[in-house]
């Protein structure tokens, strides 16, 4: 799998920064299983909006038309982003040892996405890579669910996943398809 750096522009870390500030004081303890203090849920969930900046970069940078989540930072999202009719939740990774993707599984029943992309982001020069890809499908074919003291999580092991150019492929068909670009 590629692991082509993506820099995150300083309006992208702005921006990631000013909805984690938000947005702390409205995290569900739920999707929080580390530490309980706010800062703490902020400094996650910075870390997740960075992730998702890594993945907004690499679809500007090959010309893929996307809708960005624009949730109000009072409301849990429904999406990171949307190609075409598809929902994708970007799924950040901050550890060298972090060697898995993870999704709730009370969240996948609820309200999975189509598509899922694991993103290893570099919180020391705001930087990171795309890792690979899944879809909802791989999730219920792999049936792995592990519970490591908190709540059963679907997971995906770095070997499972998908290189990120067989999505940029199949959408690009698709834009072509439907005269996008």
């Amino acid at each position: 799998m590629s692991e082509k750096i993506i820099k995150i522009k300083d309006e992208f870390i702005q921006e990631a920064l000013d909805y984690a500030r938000l947005s702390k004081n409205h995290l569900s303890n739920q999707h929080s299983f580390h530490k309980g203090s706010l800062d703490d849920k902020e400094h996650k969930m910075f870390q997740g909006k960075l992730g998702e900046k890594v993945f907004k970069q690499y679809m500007i940078d090959n010309n893929m038309d996307f809708i960005e989540d624009e949730s109000h930072y009072t409301k849990a999202d429904e999406y990171d982003f949307c190609i075409f009719k598809y929902l994708i939740d970007v799924k950040t990774r901050t550890k060298e040892y972090h060697t898995r993707t993870l999704e709730m599984v009370k969240q996948f029943k609820i309200k999975p996405k189509d598509i899922y992309v694991s993103v290893k982001l570099n919180m020391v020069n705001f930087e990171g890579y795309i890792i690979g890809w899944f879809g909802k499908k791989d999730i219920t074919r792999i049936n792995r669910i592990e519970n490591n003291g908190y709540l059963d999580n679907y997971v995906l092991y770095d070997k499972e996943l998908r290189d990120i150019d067989t999505l940029k492929s199949s959408i690009r068909k698709k834009q072509e398809k439907y005269g996008l670009h």
